[in-house]
Order: structure tokens, then C-alpha cells, then sequence
């Protein structure tokens, strides 16, 4: 009996991020450290810590930013959460690039567009063809998460999008870009730096055309809210944009919108 309590009452701590877990692992989900659960509980300073009574708690009213696309921002709730991560999955080919250009002009926030796939030369090609020549927004193509991290840092930007999740690799981990564990890493970090700084971030992943890829499903636990974009079947130039998961509002609404030779056309 003493021993059964004994295990009952074990905690376990990951040395990485500092998640408490109840019961041994091998893998962090938190932040997909390898080996890196040890036994123990984490330092606490109850003078930094100190439950609160609910009456006490006093809530600041949070402002959004808008996405300049009434549709778009009554699918995410009321617009973007200032420090919350967002993850738009789609098959390639949907236009996921198209559209966060597309919403990144209409933001008119400093915007810094991250890429691992296409280059800046790319990237601007894409944004001519939009008649898109925004000043507030810079490119990047990196596919170092502590290069992205560095360069964040010195910008003001208020938004941060990666295309894509499965590009990027961080040297805290030897794994090959696009695995579980530098995937996990990766999110946790960009995370981790959004929420400090106050910074929409928004992270492309993605699937293949039957809708299936492990990369997103690893991920979408981490992130605040969870977008999909995808092709309408009855019509080929039409899309739906949608949400699975939302911890600041709905998941029922839909945002329909046509592609055309210069982006999307949203249906209001």
C-alpha cells in the first residue's frame, strides 16, 4: 500500500520546458524534448504564484486586430488575439500563401513573413501579381527557428507567419526538419516568444490532397486556434475557410471566398 501511494504521488518534470506531468515519459508533448522528464517538482515562489479568488480576478478587455476581411474575422472570433498562435492547414494548391499576403496587406500591421519553402524573389513575384507593395511587410527566408527568433527581436512586428512548420529546424535537436520532434520544438519556441512579445503568430502546415499528414495533427494541440482551408468540391475556384478549433470563439462560422487572377474574393 505504502508503495502504491508513494507512485501515485510521484510528479515528474521536464527539465526543458519545465511541464509538470503526473506520470513518466519518454517525450515532452509540451515541447517534444527527448528524455528530458526527470523526477521532482518545479521551484515555486508562492509570492509570485499565489492563488487568486475568482471575485478577485480582474480580466482586461482584450483588443483584436482586425484581419480587414469581415469574414475572415468573424471566423477567428472578432479578429486575431494579440500573443496567440494560430495554425492554417490546408493541400497544397489551396492558396494558403495567397491568402495571408492578402490578409497581412489588409492588417496594415508590421508584418514579417517567414518562409522555408520559396524564396523572397518567390514571394514578391506572388505579391506583384496581388498589386500587393506594402512597406509594412518584410520577407525573410530562413529555415533556422533561433535565426527567426534573432530577427523577430530586432523588428516591430505585430504579426509573425511561418510557411511552413515542416521547413524549419532548431539546433536543440539533431532530428531532420519536418519530424515530430523538431516540429513540436520549433511550435513551442515561436509559441513561447508570440506570447511574450504580444505577437500574432500564424503558422502554415501542411497536408496532402487526400487531407492527410501527421505534421499539423502533432502541433494543434500547442496552438490557440486551428484553421483549414480548403477547395469547394463543386466548384474548383472556390474555397472555404474554416475552423476546428477555437479557444477565443466559435468554430461554427465559414469564410467562402473565390480565387481570381489577382487573389481572393471574399463572399460576404
Amino acid at each position: 500500500m505504502a508503495g502504491g501511494y508513494a507512485e501515485d504521488t510521484m510528479q515528474y518534470i521536464c527539465a526543458a520546458c519545465k511541464h509538470v506531468f503526473q506520470q513518466f515519459r519518454l517525450t515532452c508533448p509540451e515541447c517534444g524534448g527527448w528524455k528530458t522528464i526527470v523526477p521532482g517538482t518545479p521551484a515555486c515562489d508562492p509570492g509570485v504564484n499565489a492563488p487568486v479568488p475568482l471575485p478577485g480576478i480582474s480580466v482586461e478587455h482584450v483588443v483584436r486586430v482586425t484581419a480587414g476581411e469581415v469574414t475572415v474575422d468573424r471566423v477567428l472570433g472578432g479578429g486575431f488575439v494579440p500573443g496567440s498562435s494560430l495554425l492554417l492547414a490546408g493541400p497544397p494548391g489551396a492558396g494558403k500563401s495567397t491568402l495571408l499576403l492578402q490578409l497581412l496587406d489588409s492588417m496594415r500591421l508590421p508584418a514579417l513573413y517567414v518562409s522555408g519553402e520559396e524564396s523572397v524573389q518567390q514571394l514578391k513575384i506572388r505579391a506583384d501579381r496581388l498589386k500587393i507593395n506594402a512597406p509594412y511587410i518584410s520577407l525573410l527566408f530562413e529555415t533556422h527557428v533561433e535565426n527567426i527568433l534573432a530577427q523577430l527581436k530586432r523588428s516591430p512586428a505585430g504579426v509573425l507567419v511561418l510557411d511552413s512548420i515542416q521547413t524549419v529546424q532548431t539546433g536543440t535537436s539533431s532530428a531532420i526538419p519536418g519530424s515530430p520532434t523538431q516540429m513540436r520544438k520549433c511550435a513551442y519556441l515561436l509559441r513561447r516568444e508570440a506570447q511574450e512579445r504580444d505577437v500574432v503568430l500564424i503558422i502554415v502546415g501542411q497536408v496532402n490532397k487526400q487531407n492527410r499528414a501527421a505534421g499539423p495533427k502533432l502541433i494543434e494541440h500547442a496552438l490557440d486556434v486551428l484553421l483549414f482551408l480548403e477547395s469547394d468540391e463543386q466548384d474548383p475556384q472556390r474555397r472555404i475557410l474554416s475552423t476546428s478549433k477555437n479557444r477565443f470563439g466559435s468554430t461554427v462560422p465559414c469564410c467562402f471566398m473565390t480565387m481570381g487572377e489577382c487573389g481572393f474574393v471574399f463572399h460576404r
